[in-house]
């Protein structure tokens, strides 16, 4: 489709969102809640494991691998989670180059997925400044 204001500029239009945008789309709107539920309960099971509240158990993890192994569930949810923040984001914002019937609908898809990746994203940030704030240790020892 040519350009009236400009004949040698084009703009591409499409008929229909590729795979990889559907994905994106649906990777923000799935994706990031299952990244954000599956990092609660690694760190929920985690720390069980190492605060074990006086009852000897044999597979008790020390501390330090505890706390060494949550900061690498953290830092791998949140690059997740921006992944899917920035993919859901830019299908969104491709999502005005097709046409009107298949628009509408990936468009709202995308918006979805867009903005519940965004609100999921704040929600894991808020669960790894709470891991990273509170004694967890010293609440488990006070325990025993």
């Amino acid at each position: 489709m040519k350009n009236a204001a400009n004949p040698y500029l084009t703009r591409h239009v499409r008929h229909a969102p590729t795979r990889a945008q559907q994905a994106a789309a649906w990777f923000g709107l799935v994706g990031v809640p299952l990244v954000w539920m599956t990092h609660v309960l690694l760190c929920t099971g985690l720390v069980a494991t190492a605060c074990t509240g006086g009852v000897v158990q044999r597979n008790a993890l020390p501390w330090p691998l505890v706390h060494w192994a949550l900061a690498f569930a953290s830092l791998f949810a949140v690059a997740l989670a921006l992944v899917g923040v920035l993919a859901a984001r830019r299908a969104w914002r491709d999502s005005a180059a097709f046409v009107a019937p298949q628009r509408e609908a990936f468009r709202f898809v995308a918006w979805c997925g867009s903005a519940v990746s965004i609100a999921f994203a704040i929600g894991l940030a808020f669960t790894i400044s709470v891991l990273l704030l509170l004694p967890l240790q010293s609440l488990c020892e006070s325990l025993r």
